[in-house]
């Protein structure tokens, strides 16, 4: 049970929901899109964006936060 998504309201965007997850990370490690797009999966099942898309806000929000981009889709 995770209280931080028990309290998230009904209606959460595919963008919060990547913020919520790289603001998690101390800043200057390297983020996966293979692990970030799995937890959005997890914590957003009706979300309807893409997986590009997801890599599209994770490109767009990481670097902003101080965090790198690992892309490991492949492994």
């Amino acid at each position: 049970m995770n209280l931080w998504t028990d309290c998230r309201p009904d209606k959460v965007t595919a963008k919060q929901l990547v913020h919520e997850l790289i603001l998690q990370a101390p800043r200057g490690q390297i983020i996966s899109v293979k692990d970030t797009i799995a937890a959005v999966r997890r914590d957003g099942p009706n979300l309807v964006e893409s997986d590009c898309a997801l890599v599209e806000l994770i490109v767009e929000i990481a670097p902003a936060v101080g965090l790198f981009v690992g892309f490991d889709l492949r492994e």
